[in-house]
């Protein structure tokens, strides 16, 4: 019995042992293994576009193209395609709905009896509408009472120099509102720029600050690096260019010739100085290494300089 228990257990740690060893080489794999990719693309008259995207010897290959404007997209594995936009009767179109929608017509609804409305206005038995005569419901007005009212309540005409009077009050208070809405501006403008001030002191000083520059420059040392691994190996482009003015695609190409030093032999500008033209194609090939993309942010992130440049700048956004 105790054999029949040492044996089963040594069974279930075998297979324990083997998962994990799959698990492990698949991470590895995963990690180690590098995802290619490469983009050629050509335009003058026409756009088109191949582009793939494979991984692990082809076992995962994503080919995107695209003509003019029509993409076209195919994902495999092992061989076998999972995604295809253009695979006929997979996705039905908005058009398709919106015709067959067309085809059934109008629904018909059967019409339901509505009472009309009661009138307000009450009828007698032969059908003629019976209102009060708003004539009889009129009171005659006292005219003794009118012509009294009237006689206490006329106004009083003011004199001239109550008009003058009124006139310097109405400038006195439009000059007295119009100097404190003035000195209000510009109380609030001091108070403004004071803070600017404040801020701009506190942005100098972190800037300024020895551990903010470190973390600053090892960020972008860091950043560069993760560029340098994600962005083409291989690269060659080509560019013919015209304006149909020779001066300025003269001043065009001196720009090109100022960044000869950021692209140098990988671009070719080819000036076409007498018609309008824009052609041109690009080739661009690369690998991307998960376990290196780890390892470059992995560093940044446990970096003292950079805990700290993120400490110093959360402080600094509180204190804004």
């Amino acid at each position: 019995m105790l054999q029949i228990i040492l044996m089963i257990l040594k069974i279930i740690g075998t297979i324990v042992l083997v998962l994990i060893g799959a698990l492990l080489l698949i991470l590895a794999v995963v990690l180690i293994v590098p995802v290619r990719y490469r983009l050629s693309v050509q335009w003058e008259e026409e756009f088109h576009l191949n582009g793939t995207v494979s991984w692990l010897l082809h076992v995962f290959h994503t080919r995107i193209s695209m003509e003019n404007t029509e993409p076209h997209i195919r994902v495999r594995i092992f061989g076998f395609v999972i995604y295809d936009n253009e695979k006929p009767g997979r996705h039905r179109s908005f058009k398709t709905a919106a015709k067959a929608g067309e085809t059934k017509g109008p629904d018909t609804k059967k019409a339901v009896y509505e009472p009309p409305e009661e009138k307000d206005a009450a009828m007698d038995h032969t059908g003629i509408e019976t209102r009060e005569n708003p004539v009889d419901t009129l009171e005659t007005p006292d005219t003794n009472f009118f012509n009294t009212e009237r006689h206490k309540d006329k106004p009083k005409r003011e004199t001239l120099w109550e008009r003058v009077l009124a006139k310097i009050r109405s400038i006195r208070n439009r000059i007295s509102r119009f100097f404190k809405g003035l000195a209000n501006r510009i109380l609030k403008l001091c108070q403004s720029f004071a803070e600017q001030k404040r801020k701009a002191g506190l942005i100098l000083e972190f800037i300024r600050d020895e551990l903010n520059r470190e973390g600053f420059q090892y960020t972008f040392s860091s950043i560069r690096k993760l560029l340098k691994h994600i962005l083409p190996t291989k690269l060659r482009a080509s560019i013919v260019y015209g304006t149909g003015d020779p001066c300025s695609t003269g001043q065009i190409l001196g720009v090109f010739g100022m960044l000869y030093g950021l692209y140098g032999d990988k671009l070719s500008v080819t000036p076409d100085f007498e018609s309008q033209r824009f052609a041109g194609d690009l080739d661009a090939k690369g690998r991307i290494r998960l376990i290196t993309i780890l390892i470059i942010v992995i560093k940044l992130m446990l970096d003292r300089r950079f805990k700290q440049l993120r400490c110093n700048l959360k402080t600094l956004k509180e204190a804004l």
